[in-house]
């Protein structure tokens, strides 16, 4: 599934060499809490500290990416990731060629 969003995002040939890659991963929040700590949540204040992992999510998007952004994710020699509330759910990936 994770594959075909990003084929239908990117269209080109796999990059090659070195890569820094950052991405920014948007999770809901959670319904049950109170109006004042969704603002906090959705203001970045508090960000989320629960599962999953970020070392987790990261390695799933970049092993859905290889062979479609990039020819193998061991051309990933730089990264930077992170995790944030949204009301619009998401990923958003930067790659930047070294």
């Amino acid at each position: 599934m994770a594959n075909q969003v990003i084929k239908e995002q990117y269209s080109t040939e796999p990059l090659q060499g070195a890569l820094h890659v950052q991405i920014k991963f948007y999770r809901s929040v959670q319904k049950s809490v109170s109006k004042v700590e969704r603002r906090r949540r959705l203001s970045g204040v508090h960000r989320p500290t629960t599962k999953p992992d970020i070392d987790n999510l990261f390695k799933a998007v970049t092993d859905a990416c290889t062979g479609i952004v990039w020819k193998d994710d061991n051309q990933i020699v730089s990264t930077k990731s992170d995790k944030f509330y949204s009301e619009d759910p998401r990923v958003e990936i930067c790659v930047e060629r070294l």
